[in-house]
C-alpha cells in the first residue's frame, strides 16, 4: 500500500485500515464521477467493499456507470435528505457546487456562485437507500452535498448505528450542529482532512472524519501500554519544556537589551 499525505482521505483510511477497520459498503453521497471510490478501493483501502455512488446530477452518469461495469456495486441518480419523494437541485456556476438548497439560503450569497436553473429529482433517505439496496453494514459513509449534509444525515437514523466512519464535508458554520448531530448518536470526532482556505488564509471547509465509539479501543490510548513508550512520552514533554523556557529567554534578553519600553 502506498505512503498518503496526511490531512487528506486517503491517509485517514489508512491509518483505519491498519488498526483493522473494514467496511462491507462504501457510501459516496454527492460522489460527482465517483473517483473517491474508485481511487480508495484502487490502492487497497477499501478490500471487498461494495461501492454506492450517489449523486442527483444525470451529468455524472456516463462515470458512475463505467465504475459499476468494472468494479460492481450501485450507482443512482437521486438527492439524499431527510425525506423520500422529490427535490429540486438548484444549479449554480460551476456542475461541482449544484446543491439542492433553495436559491434564498445563504449558500448562495458568494459571487463566485450564482443560483441556475433548478431541476426536480428523486429523494430519498439513507435509510431508505441502505433497504431498497439491501445494503450490508459495517459502512463507510462519505457526504458532500454542498451544504445538505445534516438533512442526509438525519435520513440516516438507522444506518448510522451501522456505520463505523463518517467522512462529511463541512464549513465553519456548519460544523457545531454537523458535530452535534453525529456525536448524540455515538459518533466521535477522529480526524480533521482537506482543510481549505480562502485567499487570506482563513478556513473555508473541511471533512471532518467520525468514528463509532464502539472503536474506541482502537485510539492512542492503546499506544501507551508499552514501559517504554510512557518513558518515551514524558522524555518528549521535557524535552519541549526546556525548549520553551529557552526561547522565553532569549526573548526576554532581546526586550532587556533594547532598553526601556
Amino acid at each position: 500500500m502506498p505512503e498518503f499525505q496526511l490531512g487528506t482521505f486517503p491517509a485517514t483510511l489508512a491509518i483505519l485500515f491498519q488498526k483493522g477497520v473494514r467496511y462491507a459498503t462504501a457510501i459516496d453521497l454527492g460522489c460527482a464521477d465517483g473517483n473517491f471510490f474508485l481511487e480508495c478501493a484502487h490502492v487497497g483501502l477499501l478490500p471487498g467493499s461494495i461501492g454506492v455512488n450517489v449523486d442527483a446530477n444525470a451529468m455524472y452518469e456516463p462515470s458512475l456507470r463505467e465504475i459499476q461495469r468494472v468494479l460492481g456495486g450501485h450507482y443512482l441518480i437521486a438527492g439524499v435528505s431527510n425525506r423520500d419523494g422529490e427535490i429540486e437541485l438548484q444549479t449554480g456556476s460551476h456542475p461541482y457546487w449544484a446543491s439542492l438548497l433553495p436559491a434564498d439560503d445563504p449558500y448562495w450569497a458568494g459571487l463566485h456562485n450564482r443560483p441556475g436553473e433548478t431541476i426536480k429529482v428523486r429523494a430519498l433517505t439513507l435509510d431508505t437507500l441502505v433497504q431498497e439496496l439491501a445494503l450490508k453494514p459495517p459502512f463507510l459513509l462519505k457526504l458532500d452535498l454542498q451544504g445538505g449534509e445534516l438533512a442526509a444525515l438525519q435520513g440516516g437514523e438507522k444506518m448510522l448505528a451501522e456505520t463505523d466512519t463518517v467522512i462529511c464535508e463541512t464549513a465553519p458554520d456548519e460544523f457545531p450542529s454537523v458535530c452535534e448531530f453525529l456525536t448524540s448518536r455515538n459518533l466521535g470526532l477522529f480526524d480533521l482532512t482537506e482543510i481549505s482556505r480562502l485567499s487570506d488564509n482563513t478556513v473555508c471547509q473541511f471533512y471532518p472524519v467520525f468514528l463509532n465509539r464502539r472503536l474506541d479501543h482502537i485510539k492512542i490510548k492503546d499506544l501507551f501500554k508499552d514501559p517504554a513508550q510512557i518513558s518515551a512520552l514524558i522524555a518528549a514533554q521535557d524535552h519541549r519544556r526546556n525548549s520553551v523556557l529557552e526561547k522565553n529567554a532569549r526573548i526576554l534578553a532581546g526586550i532587556r537589551g533594547s532598553g526601556p519600553r
